[in-house]
């Protein structure tokens, strides 16, 4: 069983009427009468989500997995030239990343 409700019709006068009530009170509660269509909502964004964003795009452009660079390292590995010194190769590593 459906029950509706009181409320007016969508686009009947009494909607209307309510609308334009509604606009007025918030009007005379701010003291500021804004123009019917004008949009009052705003965002600011803090530097530091900025950067994030731009670090996040950065990241998507790009690929998942350098293939170029898995071949190279996968035959430095199988030649018996990388895996030998674990601290030397933390600190390229760190070395690396501290250069980008």
């Amino acid at each position: 069983m459906k029950i509706d409700g009181n409320r007016p019709a969508a686009g009947s006068e009494a909607t209307e009427a309510s609308k334009k009530t509604a606009g007025d009170k918030r009007a005379q509660r701010t003291g500021i009468e804004r123009p019917a269509g004008e949009n009052r909502d705003r965002v600011e964004v803090s530097p530091d989500a900025q950067l994030m964003t731009a670090a996040l795009d950065a990241a998507k452009k790009t690929p998942a997995i350098r293939t170029e660079l898995v071949e190279r390292l996968r035959q430095k590995l199988n030649a018996g030239e990388l895996g030998k010194d674990s601290a030397k190769l933390a600190d390229r590593l760190i070395d690396d990343l501290l250069n980008r």
